[in-house]
């Protein structure tokens, strides 16, 4: 339905464009601030044994659902960017989310190793399986909601499309909660070849749109310019959000373009990431990269070993009596977690 939306009139007066008609939604969903958590460095514990520590960067929650008829469940993965997880190797790591009802609480991971692109070394992405606390009040990125090459061009996004994303900022986290900020901006370039990044060339896309420290690792989400959202209607959407909320996942952000003040009118810049000016361009690793990480025949292997063991539990043998207990129990929660523990043990990833 697209009640409000008006044609676009576009003249050209004085050499300038005005287009009039048009006001295109800019509130950000709420649903969308739930995905993302802070990733702290831990110090020490208080008192309650609660952790205490630095807040570093952030990530966001992805998921991906059980084969069917077994959907109620499902497996979750933090996602971050690489050189985040590169640096704060062998430290205490944790992952800050919201809780419901107030305060914060600390969303566990599964064993301590990450995942990153099997064979894109300039892919700046690493993930990690987590534990779904009861408490914690998020809402994971559905993979249906990847802005894959397909999905993209299936919703004519392209370069001046809106994007914003959501995370850390570092000098107002929030003290009993989490507080991700929003920044604004648009598609500026979706190049064809790789660009020069930090890793290397990569496949990118860049941003008018400023990051900081804090925002590496976090989401970017694009939607069409004049479009209305729409409610879901996905029978996977219960603990996540995809199609339908008007706001897609382009990516994940690596960071921005520095350059050295004294070589502002220069043709050519060298980057300068410790004391540069900050362009004003963000450079994001795409969506479809961090789907290849997450199918990674590891990750596939696992989530298949798992739904293996679901169908072993919940379909009963022929004997029904003698098999009563160990086939035709329910698959709880407990046991889906037991069965990731077990394969997080036996997968581990190359380093």
């Amino acid at each position: 339905m697209t009640v409000g939306i008006q044609s676009p009139v576009v003249t050209v007066r004085n050499g300038r464009f005005r287009i009039e008609g048009i006001d295109p939604p800019m509130r950000i969903p709420d649903v969308i601030l739930k995905c993302v958590g802070f990733i702290g460095e831990g110090t020490g514990r208080d008192s309650s044994g609660a952790v205490q520590g630095d807040l570093y960067a952030t990530g966001f929650f992805v998921m991906i659902p059980f084969e069917e008829p077994y959907s109620r469940f499902t497996f979750a993965y933090f996602v971050t960017a690489k050189h985040v997880a590169e640096e704060l190797r062998g430290r205490d790591v944790y992952f800050l989310v919201n809780k419901k009802g107030g305060g914060v609480t600390v969303m566990p991971p599964f064993g301590d190793s990450w995942y990153i692109h099997p064979i894109d070394s300039s892919a700046d992405v690493a993930v990690i399986p987590v534990r779904n606390v009861g408490d914690a009040e998020i809402t994971a990125v559905h993979v249906q909601n990847f802005g894959t090459p397909s999905v993209l061009a299936e919703l004519d996004i392209g370069i001046g499309d809106e994007i914003f994303a959501t995370g850390l900022f570092t000098p107002a986290a929030g003290t009993q909660r989490n507080e991700p900020i929003v920044r604004h901006g648009n598609i500026s370039m979706m190049p064809q070849e790789q660009i020069q990044t930090e890793l290397g060339y990569a496949d990118v896309y860049l941003v008018e749109a400023r990051s900081i420290g804090g925002l590496s690792g976090c989401p970017v989400f694009v939607r069409p310019t004049i479009r209305l959202p729409q409610q879901s209607s996905s029978p996977h959407t219960k603990n996540a959000f995809g199609v339908g909320h008007g706001a897609t996942l382009l990516g994940l952000m690596h960071g921005h373009w520095d350059i050295n003040e004294a070589d502002l009118n220069k043709p050519y810049i060298t980057h300068d990431r410790k004391h540069g000016v900050n362009l004003g361009v963000g450079i994001v690793v795409p969506a479809y990269k961090i789907l290849e990480v997450l199918n990674q025949p590891e990750l596939v292997a696992m989530r298949k070993e798992i739904n293996e063991n679901l169908k072993r539990k919940s379909v009963p043998g022929m004997d029904s009596a003698r098999h009563k207990e160990e086939s035709g129990a329910p698959f709880t929660q407990k046991d889906f977690e037991t069965a990731l523990k077990k394969v997080s043990r036996k997968v581990r990833p190359e380093k």
